[in-house]
C-alpha cells in the first residue's frame, strides 16, 4: 500500500536541541597554579650554566600544555558527537532525496535544452525572414542571449530583432558616408584614401580621420618643400662648378661634359590647345626653343 504524500510545506520538521554546558571542575585552582607557573618562569634568560635545567623547565612546562589541550580534544570529540550523529541522519535523507532528484533534474535539462535550440533555430529563420526587409545581411546579425529566454514573448522578440537590424543597417548607412567623405576629402589633399578608409571600417571616429588627414597633407607640403629646396640647392652647387663653353657644359672639377645642347628645327602640328601643352612641356623641362614665323 502506498503511503499518502504530505505536502512538503506540512512536514514537521523540528529538532530538539538543548546546548551543553562545559563547566572546569576546580577552574580557580588550575588557573592560580598555572598563574604559578608563568610568574615564576617568566623572563627566564637561557644560559650555559643553566642550560640543563632550562630544559626541564622547558618539559615541564610543555607537558602542563599537553595535558590542558589533551583534554580540550577529549570534550570536543564528546560535544561533537550528537551533532555528527545528527548530520549524518540529515545526509542520509539527502541523499534519499537526490537519488530521485537528480534523474529528474537531467530530464528537465535536456528538455530545456532541446526547447532553447528550437527557440534558436526559430530566432534564425526569423532574422533570415526579416533581413531583406532592412537591407542587411544575416551574417550582420548577431544573436543575443536575450532572445531565447523562453519568458520573452514572440511580440517582444521580433520587436528586439527589428531594432537590432535598424541599427546595424543605420550604421552600415553612416559608415557608407562617412567612406564617401574621406575619399573624398583625401582626394582633394592629393592622399591616397585606402589608409584612411580602413580605419574608419576598424571603428575610428570619422572627425579624427579628417585631422590625421590634414596632419598627414601637412607633412607632405612640408617633405615636398623640403625636396624642392634640396634640388635647388643640388642645382645650385653644380651651376656653381660648371662653365658653358660652346654649346657644352663643363664640371670644373672633373672637366666631365655634363651637358652639350644642340639644335633642331621641328614643325609641331596639333590643335591649339596642343601646341600650348607642347610649350609647357618645354619650359617645365628648361628646353630652350623660340617661335619662328613661316
Amino acid at each position: 500500500m502506498t503511503e499518502e504524500l504530505v505536502p512538503t510545506k506540512q512536514l514537521d520538521f523540528s529538532v530538539d536541541y538543548q546546548p551543553t554546558k562545559i563547566v572546569i571542575n576546580n577552574q580557580d585552582k588550575l588557573e592560580r597554579a598555572l598563574k604559578a607557573y608563568i610568574n615564576k618562569y617568566s623572563g627566564l634568560v637561557v644560559s650555559e650554566q643553566t642550560l640543563k635545567d632550562d630544559k626541564k623547565v622547558k618539559k615541564e612546562l610543555n607537558s602542563l600544555k599537553k595535558q590542558l589541550n589533551s583534554k580540550r580534544i577529549e570534550i570536543h570529540k564528546t560535544f561533537d558527537q550528537p551533532y555528527t550523529e545528527f548530520k549524518a541522519s540529515i545526509d542520509g535523507m539527502v541523499s534519499q532525496i537526490d537519488e530521485v532528484v537528480n534523474p529528474i533534474d537531467e530530464g528537465i535539462s535536456k528538455f530545456e535544452e532541446q526547447q532553447k535550440q528550437q527557440r534558436l533555430e526559430d530566432v534564425k529563420a526569423e532574422i533570415a525572414e526579416m533581413a531583406p526587409e532592412y537591407g542587411v545581411s544575416v551574417d550582420e546579425i548577431e544573436i543575443e542571449d536575450s532572445w531565447l529566454n523562453k519568458s520573452l514573448s514572440k511580440i517582444k522578440r521580433t520587436k528586439a530583432i527589428a531594432d537590432n537590424m535598424a541599427y546595424v543597417r543605420d550604421q552600415k548607412q553612416e559608415l557608407a558616408n562617412n567612406v564617401l567623405s574621406v575619399t573624398k576629402y583625401a582626394d582633394s589633399k592629393d592622399i591616397e584614401p585606402a589608409g584612411w578608409v580602413e580605419q574608419l571600417k576598424q571603428g575610428q571616429d570619422l572627425s579624427y580621420v579628417m585631422q590625421a588627414i590634414d596632419h598627414a597633407a601637412e607633412q607632405k607640403e612640408i617633405e615636398v618643400e623640403r625636396a624642392r629646396k634640396q634640388t635647388e640647392y643640388q642645382k645650385s652647387v653644380d651651376e656653381a662648378n660648371q662653365k658653358k663653353v660652346g654649346n657644352k657644359t663643363i664640371d670644373t672639377n672633373t672637366g666631365e661634359v655634363v651637358r652639350e645642347e644642340r639644335s633642331v628645327v621641328l614643325e609641331i602640328t596639333g590643335s591649339l590647345q596642343d601646341l600650348y601643352d607642347v610649350r609647357h612641356f618645354l619650359d617645365d623641362h628648361g628646353i630652350k626653343f623660340e617661335r619662328v614665323q613661316k
